[in-house]
């Protein structure tokens, strides 16, 4: 005895045509002594690729049909061919029809170019969902777990594997430095054309910024590889004793620029508007002088306590083992000796 489950989807645009899909999922009764209740993952990978080949299906078109409408004298501009197109969302890949329009005639006389209209809202064949989805994934955990995980819960081809995870996460990170450095760029203009009056208060803890970093080094798994690299960890926030929060950094890139631009984002993350008095806390390392450099003065670096205690330790734990002498003994014991009046 079994049980058909039929789920429909019906989408209709704005010029009348109407798109219908359903999707049958067999239930059997024998299943239920098993513990075999309600739909599995296979069945809800099953039910929303075929959800999501409808409706990405049905927008392509809509959106391919909306972009031939040329804007100035709305009349439909020439067709150029079809091809097809992979779109990879996170509920599977979809297979579209991807046109190309030519340029409207009557509006550019003369010229002969064609566009896609699905490249405008797709150029990186994937949905910005999924890059996001697998670069949050690919920076938590190592690249062929992460690609385990999307193919256990999604469906997901076998090409996601974790050279794809490994390239998106890459890029993705690779935006967020342009995304950084443009923001600062445009800072540092504002900066200059921006002329303001600050009350030079003292101790006023709303000014006073606190940038603590250090470096590590990640060494690789293999012991006959060579792959190691350096990552400069910081923490940046306000000053004054008693504050907590403040957002944190890590960087690959060793960079005077880098490491400033990446310090200084996050500062205006706090607040920062380019015064107040900044302090570089840090161990002393060559690579970490540079900051301090190329921040906006006022900027202090100082050296932090644990580093210190840790150059005066030794010396502390030599003066402590050494054997005192009788020679020695006899400078530091007290005179029992009285003068005469």
């Amino acid at each position: 005895m079994a049980v058909e489950w039929t789920i429909t989807i019906e989408g209709r645009n704005e010029f009348g045509d109407t798109c219908r899909k359903e999707v049958r999922i067999d239930k059997s009764w024998k299943g239920l002594f098993d513990g075999d209740i309600g739909f599995s993952i296979d069945d809800g990978k099953k039910i929303m690729a075929a959800l999501q080949s409808a409706v990405v299906s049905h927008e392509a078109e809509t959106y391919s049909l909306f972009r031939r409408v040329c804007p100035d004298c709305h009349t439909f501009r020439p067709v150029k061919g079809y091809t097809t197109r992979k779109i990879r969302t996170v509920f599977g890949t979809v297979e579209v029809r991807n046109p190309r329009w030519m340029l409207c005639r009557k509006c550019h006389p003369g010229m002969v170019a064609a566009f896609a209209p699905l490249n405008e809202i797709c150029p990186d064949r994937a949905t910005p969902e999924l890059i996001e989805l697998t670069a949050r994934l690919g920076s938590m955990m190592p690249y062929r777990q992460a690609a385990k995980v999307l193919g256990e819960f999604l469906p997901i081809e076998p090409t996601e594997t974790y050279v794809t995870v490994r390239k998106r996460t890459i890029r993705i990170g690779e935006r967020l430095d342009e995304q950084i450095a443009k923001e600062e760029r445009r800072a540092r203009a504002q900066r200059h054309d921006r002329s303001q009056l600050e009350m030079q208060l003292p101790g006023d803890r709303r000014k006073e910024f606190v940038i603590s970093i250090d470096t590590a080094h990640v060494r690789s798994a293999d012991p006959n590889s060579a792959r190691n690299f350096e990552l400069v960890v910081a923490r940046c926030g306000r000053g004054g004793r008693g504050d907590v929060g403040g957002r944190y950094l890590v960087t690959s890139n060793t960079d005077q620029a880098a490491i400033r631009d990446r310090a200084l984002h996050a500062l205006q993350q706090e607040g920062y508007c380019g015064f107040g008095n900044v302090t570089v806390i840090s161990d002393g390392a060559e690579i970490l002088k540079r900051l301090p450099r190329a921040m906006p003065k006022p900027t202090a670096h100082i050296i932090d306590w644990f580093h210190i205690a840790m150059k005066i330790q030794p010396m502390q734990q030599i003066a402590d083992h050494i054997v005192p002498s009788p020679t020695l003994l006899k400078c530091f014991q007290p005179s029992t000796r009285t003068s005469k009046p």
